[in-house]
């Protein structure tokens, strides 16, 4: 199974991703929708984080392909907080990342954050453009 975190600011170039490449069997966990759709605040963040972690512990079990997207428009955002995720998954789960390098240029401190760690994934994959 996979784990994907998808660095990805619109979300209409992931979906475009997705049509193309076909991709089946997936859960896609947005999380700036999810805070939206919610209606989610800050004092909501305990029962925000454990619904987004009985998702994706849901759809491990099911054994889709999971995508996540993290709230890049929240400006506290520490990369290496995500990064945490795999020590959550379990050992035979793969932890992947999917940047639209594009969406990121202007912003070094993500990019290298990334570039930084890709020892950290199993496999990973950086578009320039899409």
């Amino acid at each position: 199974m996979n784990f994907y975190i998808v660095f990805c600011k619109t979300k209409r170039k992931f979906d475009k991703y997705i049509k193309i490449n076909r991709i089946r069997n997936k859960v896609i966990v947005d999380i700036p929708e999810l805070l939206n759709e919610f209606d989610i605040k800050d004092n909501y963040q305990d029962y925000f984080n454990l619904m987004v972690y009985t998702k994706i512990n849901h759809s491990l079990r099911k054994g889709k392909t999971i995508y996540y997207i993290p709230d890049f428009k929240n400006s506290d955002i520490d990369i290496t907080e995500i990064f945490k995720l795999k020590e959550i998954l379990e050992f035979d789960i793969n932890f992947n990342v999917l940047v639209f390098y594009e969406e990121f240029m202007q912003d070094n401190k993500i990019i290298n954050d990334v570039i930084g760690n890709l020892d950290f994934f199993n496999s990973s994959q950086i578009i320039r453009d899409y």
